[in-house]
C-alpha cells in the first residue's frame, strides 16, 4: 500500500514542482557521477529555500553521503549538515515525518563519525532514537514512502547493535530488524544489518542473509542495492575467512 502512496505522492510532485521531478528522477540514478553531480548542484539551490519538500531532500542527499565511502571527518561533516537542514525543514513543517526520519538517522551517521561514547555524553542518544520511537508508532500502517525502503524500525535495528555495552543488544537488534524485514522484505540494507548483528553469535545465518543479499532484486532502488551488495560481498569474505 505505501507503493501506492509512493506513486500517488511522486504523481502530485510532477504537476506541482519540475524542479523536484527532475530531482527525484536523478535520485534514482544518484550513483552515476553526472547524475550525482546534477543532484550535488540542484541540493545547493534546494538549501537555500523554506520548501519543506525540498529541504528534507537535502537531509537526505547529505544522509546518502555520509554512508558512503568517506573518512570520518567528512562523515561528521555530511552528518551534521543533514541533522541541521533536518531541523530547519521541521521548523517549516513540525508534523513532516519525513525531517523527524533524517534529521534522526544523520544524527546517527555523525555520532558515528565522532565515536559513540562522545555522543551519548553529548546527550545524542534521546535525539536519535526517541522520533523513530515517535515515526513507528505515528505510522502503524507502513504508508510513508519516504523512508526508501529502509525505515525507522531498521534504523532502531542498527541502534542496539552499535550502542557499546552495557547498553548493546543483539537480541533487542535481530527483533528490531526482524520487524523491518515483515514490512519492507525487499531491503537488502536490512537483510545486511541482520547478517551483521547475527555474525558474532550464528555465521551460519549471517551467510544466509548476505547470500540474499547477493541475490537480491535491485529494482526497489538501484544504488542503494548495489551500494549494500559491495559491502555484503566484504562482510561474506571476512565471515568465510
Amino acid at each position: 500500500m505505501y507503493l501506492a502512496a509512493a506513486t500517488t505522492l511522486c504523481a502530485l510532485l510532477l504537476s506541482a514542482d519540475p524542479d523536484l521531478a527532475k530531482y527525484d528522477d536523478l535520485w534514482t540514478k544518484r550513483d552515476d557521477p553526472q547524475a550525482a553531480t546534477e543532484l550535488a548542484t540542484m541540493t545547493s539551490a534546494f538549501k537555500a529555500t523554506l520548501d519543506y519538500d525540498k529541504l528534507w531532500r537535502v537531509s537526505r542527499w547529505d544522509l546518502w553521503m555520509a554512508d558512503g565511502d568517506v573518512d570520518g571527518t567528512q562523515k561528521q561533516t555530511y552528518g551534521k549538515a543533514g541533522w541541521d537542514v533536518g531541523e530547519a525543514a521541521q521548523k517549516v513543517n513540525p508534523q513532516g515525518p519525513e525531517a523527524k526520519y533524517w534529521t534522526s538517522v544523520n544524527i546517527g551517521a555523525y555520532s558515528e563519525a565522532v565515536g559513540i561514547f562522545k555522543a551519548l555524553t553529548q546527550g545524542l542518544e534521546g535525539k536519535f532514537r526517541d522520533p523513530l520511537f515517535a515515526l513507528v508508532k505515528d505510522d502503524v500502517n507502513h504508508q510513508n514512502a519516504y523512508i526508501n525502503f529502509v525505515g525507522p524500525e531498521s534504523a532502531l535495528g542498527r541502534y542496539y547493535y552499535k550502542l557499546p555495552w552495557p547498553k548493546h543488544s543483539s537480541d533487542k537488534s535481530k527483533e528490531w530488524l526482524n520487524r523491518a524485514l515483515k514490512i519492507r522484505p525487499e531491503s537488502l540494507r536490512v537483510h545486511y544489518y541482520l547478517a551483521d548483528t547475527l555474525k558474532d553469535h550464528d555465521k551460519a545465518a549471517a551467510k544466509k542473509e548476505l547470500e540474499l543479499v547477493l541475490a537480491g532484486d535491485e529494482s526497489y532502488d538501484p544504488p542503494e542495492a548495489r551500494r549494500v551488495k559491495k559491502r555484503a560481498q566484504a562482510l561474506l569474505a571476512q565471515i568465510s575467512k
